[in-house]
């Protein structure tokens, strides 16, 4: 029976959840629902539904959320209730918001083709935010990582461990990118919230420690299997930027797919260079520190690689 229930997590769970996304979407639009609230909602439960499942069929059991690491991932949470949670959740309320209203080339299309040429602009943008941040030499692509960095300093990926980063990051790629292109496009209400409920799916299930199996679906959105080789410590394998779709990433030749292989290791290449993630305020401070005499920590001009220097 166990079995059975792992297999039907394995195949079913991204697609169901895919399922349950299209339903509500439909309802709250139909009936004229509050979207903030549905959003909110839906982002507990999912939240809650997901780490009940790792915690039953985890994939790796030294990925497993621990003691320690649940009191490391409370500091995050707890900075989030007024930075990162809010500027995740603000993000599609401010959104919400910047549509009300709004006029731009998305204005009197109709929804599917809006939502496709919304998500299509946002993750242009967000994808090479991302790979900047990985990739960018130079003073201001060290900034970029050292910014994002403190989101790959975990070496296990669990649901919960997606609150661990620096709310610069989330700032800049989902709360000033997302209201930007609903700004300039014009994009209504229906489809930030239909962008929303996608990008809350996707952003829980890419970081669930259970071997989910996405199949074909991972040529269109970005699951659990992409974007755990993303948190690979093995550079040649931490590619897949997009967020929410591969598109890009297939364009740009950073597509990575290897079905139903784990990376070895998660983490940073080298991760004496970096503060431990449980050292919260080093993390935090990290952005700031040796700006100006800093080379990118990941890649330099001459071939040398450079770690964080700490005070």
């Amino acid at each position: 029976m166990r079995n059975l229930l792992s297999q039907c997590a394995r195949y079913g769970a991204y697609p169901f959840a895919l399922f349950v996304a299209a339903f509500v979407i439909v309802e709250a639009v139909g009936h004229g629902w509050d979207y903030g609230t549905v959003s909110g909602y839906f982002l507990g439960g999912l939240v809650v539904s997901l780490i009940a499942m790792e915690m039953a069929f985890p994939m790796k059991r030294d990925w497993k959320m621990t003691w320690a690491s649940f009191l490391r991932d409370l500091k995050y949470i707890t900075l989030g209730a007024t930075t990162t949670m809010v500027v995740r959740y603000g993000g599609i309320l401010l959104a919400l918001y910047a549509s009300i209203g709004a006029s731009g080339p998305l204005s009197g299309r109709p929804f599917f083709e809006s939502f496709v040429i919304a998500l299509l602009v946002f993750e242009f943008f967000q994808y090479w935010h991302h790979r900047l941040s990985h990739e960018m030499g130079g003073a201001f692509g060290g900034f970029l990582w050292r910014v994002h960095a403190a989101h790959h300093l975990p070496d296990r990926v669990y649901v919960l461990m997606h609150a661990v980063g620096h709310p610069l990051n989330d700032l800049i790629s989902r709360h000033l990118l997302l209201a930007g292109v609903v700004l300039v496009l014009g994009a209504s209400p229906e489809v930030v919230f239909a962008f929303g409920i996608l990008t809350a799916i996707n952003g829980t299930f890419s970081h669930l420690n259970v071997d989910i199996r996405a199949g074909g679906l991972n040529y269109f959105l970005v699951s659990t299997e992409l974007h755990r080789h993303h948190h690979s410590a093995d550079r040649a394998q931490s590619k897949n930027y997009g967020a929410t779709i591969p598109f890009w990433d297939r364009v740009f030749g950073t597509f990575v797919y290897e079905p139903g292989v784990a990376p070895v290791r998660l983490g940073v290449d080298e991760p004496a260079l970096y503060p431990h993630s449980n050292s919260f305020w080093r993390v935090m401070k990290m952005p700031f520190v040796g700006l100006a005499e800093m080379q990118h920590p990941r890649m330099s001009s001459g071939g040398e690689e450079h770690g964080v220097a700490e005070t």
